[in-house]
């Protein structure tokens, strides 16, 4: 990465990190790259990004003299999103006790310091949606966030589980949740039961969130009038069905997590019918064709995707591990582009915000060697806000 200055004068070296630093301290800067991968995929050769007061200005190929220019030998494109993850969360993801936990918020189990954010970082990712990890049947509303440490929405979705794993979960230990408390603090639930915990079918699942969505209270309310997302968890099929079933019937709006075998014409039509998205994966080396193609399938019908990543589980270079493996399967890199930002800040529900690289937008990029997608690319800086979060040694 190169600074030039306003008489065109190179500086290299230590001077690159005064030239980061110009990013979030002088009223302006721009960042010319050899190539600009837009947010659907478009590439704009010898683009510029200007930016100010940590939001994009533009983006074209126009250099203005008046500002400080930093030049990137490689490729820039929107930071990428992360449409599930664990990230930082230990065990305050679930409590084993209680099924129906609609009011709790992930956000009071998110740890900015954490040190899984600043792995994130390292592999390109500024944007996460924390859900629950799908062992309550509602388990309360995801956080969205930024693996900088800040907080975009701390009730991006109502997260429901149509997983076998929500079911019949057996009690008898110690257990803790989060909540929110008068105070403003974390609610500490420790106690110890025995038994098993309803429902323990899926006809009791159905049954129970049928009836907290006729009766239209709290979240429930507002996920039914389409003011609150869902977060779907679903993985075998006819749990899938279900839950894509569900959604229909109560016109509820959002996306579902799982699917791997959605490649089936059924299951595509179940998803257009519904009008939910879908985030896919981690994929992993081994994974079956029919897993992979099901993002090319859902794809060409139009329905949003994004990636899941399962860290801190599995390593954050899994979300570019899975587009790569769905570009191999035969999708095309302008849905990869899309499930990878855009189309996930759309899932996640910030997509005023963050995902593209528009006018107004926060100014959150990645500076790569080639293209995220292909894997022997080398990242060579992150920015979130206009301000350097990462840089590559």
């Amino acid at each position: 990465m190169k600074f030039v200055n306003r008489r065109g004068a190179l500086f290299l070296g230590l001077f690159g990190l005064l030239a980061s630093n110009l990013v979030a301290a002088q009223e302006g800067v721009q960042i010319r790259a050899t190539t600009i991968v837009r947010a659907d995929g478009t590439r704009l050769e010898g683009g510029v990004l200007k930016l100010e007061g940590g939001r994009i200005v533009s983006v074209g190929t126009k250099v203005d003299a008046g500002v400080p220019l930093i030049e990137h030998e490689g490729v820039l494109t929107p930071g990428l999103i992360a449409c599930q993850s664990l990230s930082g969360m230990g065990g305050e993801a679930n409590d084993s006790t209680r099924s129906i936990l609609p009011e709790a918020r992930l956000v009071y189990g998110f740890n900015p310091t954490h040190s899984d954010f600043q792995k994130a970082l390292e592999a390109g990712i500024t944007t996460m949606v924390l859900p629950p990890d799908g062992r309550n049947v509602a388990g309360g509303l995801t956080a969205v966030v930024k693996t900088e440490g800040s907080v975009i929405s701390s009730s991006g979705h109502l997260a429901l589980s149509f997983s076998e794993k929500a079911l019949g979960v057996r009690l008898g230990q110690s257990f803790s949740f989060f909540g929110a408390v008068e105070d403003g603090g974390i609610e500490n639930t420790q106690g110890s039961s025995s038994g098993s915990r309803l429902p323990t079918s899926y006809a009791g699942l159905v049954a129970e969130l049928d009836k907290r969505f006729e009766s239209q209270k709290g979240v429930f309310q507002q996920a039914k009038t389409g003011q609150l997302p869902c977060y779907f968890e679903a993985w075998e099929r006819h749990e899938v069905l279900r839950a894509l079933a569900f959604a229909k019937r109560h016109d509820l709006k959002g996306a579902l997590r799982g699917a791997p075998l959605a490649s089936t014409p059924a299951l595509v039509a179940a998803f257009k019918d519904a009008g939910l998205g879908c985030v896919l994966g981690p994929f992993a080396i081994g994974q079956s064709r029919p897993s992979l193609t099901s993002f090319a399938r859902l794809a060409e019908a139009g329905v949003p995707l994004a990636f899941g990543l399962d860290a801190p589980m599995e390593s954050p270079i899994g979300l570019r591990l899975s587009a790569a493996m769905a570009l191999s399967a035969g999708a095309d890199a302008a849905s990869v582009a899309k499930a990878l930002t855009i189309d996930a800040a759309r899932i996640a529900g910030v997509d005023a915000r963050v995902g593209s690289l528009e006018p107004g937008k926060d100014a959150d990029f990645c500076l790569w060697s080639g293209e995220p997608w292909n894997l022997t690319s080398r990242l060579d800086a992150v920015y979130i806000e206009g301000r350097l979060v990462h840089e590559s040694e």
